[in-house]
């Protein structure tokens, strides 16, 4: 019970030190982008393979749902805090609405990562499962995605739909 105070009292801790929030625009979609790489680098998730459901490339609001859904506590990984889970309960800027972004979401992130002032040496978790144990992450600098274990470590940044 103690491992998950201390864990839930560094989260929201980190929560309120949040780097910033910025608005961004790319192949016709607008993103507000919450900077979350203050924080260590976190896990997607557990070993829960969540399938059809957070497998979209372009909804990252659905898959953020499955991941949740399927993953909750992520008691079958030491309840350790995950990505998805993180932008999740996120409230910041006066909103709750947060989500971890979609593959494609993740191409208008490093479009703008220059703006963001992300370094360009991250890799950022996408919302979209690539199969049971692996999702898929975009790697800045070269702009690629690659297939990363779901249990390791990567940046993340949290995104809600531009008004």
């Amino acid at each position: 019970m103690m491992k998950y105070v201390l864990i839930a009292i560094m989260f929201f801790s980190a929560v309120s030190n949040a780097q910033k929030i910025s608005t961004i625009s790319g192949n016709g979609k607008k993103l507000v982008v919450a900077d979350m790489s203050f924080m260590d680098r976190i896990t997607w998730g557990g070993y829960e393979q969540i399938g059809k459901a957070a497998q979209s490339e372009t909804d990252g609001v659905a898959n953020t749902r499955a991941i949740v859904a399927a993953v909750g506590n992520n008691s079958g990984y030491d309840g350790k805090l995950y990505a998805a889970k993180v932008c999740d309960t996120l409230t910041l800027g006066g909103y709750t609405d947060w989500y971890l972004p979609s593959k494609d979401e993740t191409d208008i992130i490093h479009l703008n990562f220059e703006q963001l002032k992300l370094d360009e040496k991250m890799t950022i978790w996408s919302s979209t499962e690539a199969n049971g144990t692996q999702a898929v992450t975009k790697y800045f600098y070269s702009g690629a995605f690659y297939n990363v274990q779901k249990v390791d470590l990567c940046h993340l940044v949290c995104v809600r739909k531009g008004d």
